[in-house]
């Protein structure tokens, strides 16, 4: 008995990922106790699992956070979105979203479902407690977008948000969950928005970023983080000994560089064969009205035919990707 016992604690142990052993926070409360100290989490979106919204969704959030910034919503319109969080009927609140310099914004499912969860937390907290989302992306009017060069003043996206972070949040002495692609958010002395804020604000930044499958040896290492949601340190943990070029990024590092440069924590919500593309919103695919304003606007802009600012060439490049990420 004593030889079996001895013979399965062995197989148990040996089908153990590495770091399974280790205590590991849950990653809602490990992502809320980073602002404790400092004044923005920045994380990769839009989310591949649902962090993000059962962040949101946790009690206590508001307690910790006073703004989500993000990047899918035109800054000029932010009495239109400051209105709608608060509770009030307003005119479409898609605008928010579809009339950013992006257009794969507009056929966002996240930040229409981000938008509305918000605003129901809203109402069951006091006015002081209650959680503002900003719009970061440039206030471009696009009524008056009728060439290349009226397009040019809202270029430059990272001086939009720095902006907007600047003096809604950090100048204001407010916490924010800033919600962005990665190429924005990471600290490595680089032109995107957190580097840019960092200059001013030393250590202002948690950067966190989502697991989307390693580029070499992937099964192996996905064993050895263990089981999922975890929120992993890359300073100081077996993530920061990797090469670098174990991460899938999207510039060169000098030979040798190690762990995700820019990155504070890594983020795993899942294998990345198991992980799920964002849904187009079938709302934005069947407006005929907006689709008629999409190819104005890539008329306007003298787009190339193979451009995604033209809707059936970003249509067939999500058709032709498939539900899974990796798919």
């Amino acid at each position: 008995m004593r030889l079996f016992l001895a013979i399965l604690a062995a197989a148990v142990l040996l089908a153990t990922p590495a770091d399974a052993g280790q205590h590991r926070p849950d990653p809602v409360a490990a992502l809320m106790a980073a602002f404790d100290s400092h004044a923005i989490v920045a994380k990769s979106s839009p989310d591949v699992g649902t962090l993000v919204f059962d962040l949101i969704r946790d009690p206590r959030f508001p307690a910790r956070v006073n703004d989500i910034a993000v990047e899918c919503g035109n800054a000029r319109l932010q009495p239109l979105l400051d209105a709608y969080i608060a509770g009030a009927q307003v005119p479409e609140i898609s605008s928010v979203w579809r009339e950013t310099t992006q257009p794969s914004c507009g056929f966002s499912t996240f930040y229409e479902q981000l938008f509305a969860l918000v605003r129901q937390v809203n109402t069951t907290l006091p006015a002081e407690r209650k959680i503002r989302v900003l719009a970061t992306d440039p206030p471009v009017d696009w009524s008056r977008v009728h060439t290349p060069a009226d397009l040019d003043p809202f270029l430059d996206r990272d001086a939009s948000i720095v902006s907007v972070v600047k003096t809604q949040v950090l100048q204001r002495n407010r916490k924010a969950l800033m919600l962005f692609g990665l190429g924005h958010l990471t600290h490595d002395g680089g032109s995107g928005a957190v580097a840019q804020l960092e200059r001013e604000h030393p250590g202002a930044a948690y950067v966190i970023a989502d697991h989307r499958g390693f580029t070499a040896d992937n099964a192996r290492l996905e064993r050895r983080l263990g089981a999922w949601p975890a929120l992993v340190p890359v300073k100081g943990s077996w993530l920061g000994a990797l090469e670098t070029t174990s991460f899938p990024l999207n510039r060169e590092y000098p030979p040798g560089t190690r762990g995700y440069p820019g990155v504070d924590a890594y983020l795993y919500e899942g294998p990345a064969d198991l992980l799920l593309r964002e849904p187009l919103s079938a709302r934005a695919v069947l407006d005929a009205g907006y689709l008629a304003e999409l190819h104005r606007r890539a008329a306007a802009l003298d787009a190339p035919p193979d451009s995604i600012e033209w809707p059936e060439v970003f249509f067939e490049r999500e058709r032709t990707s498939g539900v899974l990420l990796r798919g």
